[in-house]
């Protein structure tokens, strides 16, 4: 099974294992797509171009702030939420309906991150 193939398989299994996702991707820093389980009608390059900025200026944030490292950003918006979490290399995004279950959707986002960075290191 190829990269792409397994990081599909993880977005499927994290939409499947939380009902208030809509949508997520898998993102590089620069902000190309790496793999997309995002809606129809999203506008997938703009979500990867904006969920890069939207690192860049976390991590500088926690670094000017705290002087500590980014680990997720959720973003509250009045249509839904926009979920970001470090993958090693990669940045996981999932877009949600409005007032998910916000516990739920980081826990089970940060199960499915460890596993695309591990197949990212490994390249397996």
């Amino acid at each position: 099974m190829s990269i792409i193939e397994r990081v599909n398989k993880y977005l499927n299994e994290l939409e499947n294992r939380v009902s208030d996702i809509i949508g997520s991707a898998v993102i590089r820093t620069n902000g190309l797509i790496v793999a997309s389980a995002l809606p129809k009608e999203a506008n997938e390059r703009m979500i990867a171009a904006m969920s890069a900025a939207l690192l860049g200026t976390s991590k500088r944030s926690a670094e000017a702030l705290f002087n500590g490292n980014f680990n997720s950003l959720n973003l509250e918006l009045d249509q839904g939420n926009m979920f970001l979490i470090g993958a090693g290399r990669v940045i996981l995004v999932a877009i949600t309906k409005p007032q998910p279950n916000i516990g739920l959707v980081t826990l089970e986002m940060e199960d499915i991150s460890k596993k695309i960075s591990q197949v990212f290191k490994t390249g397996e």
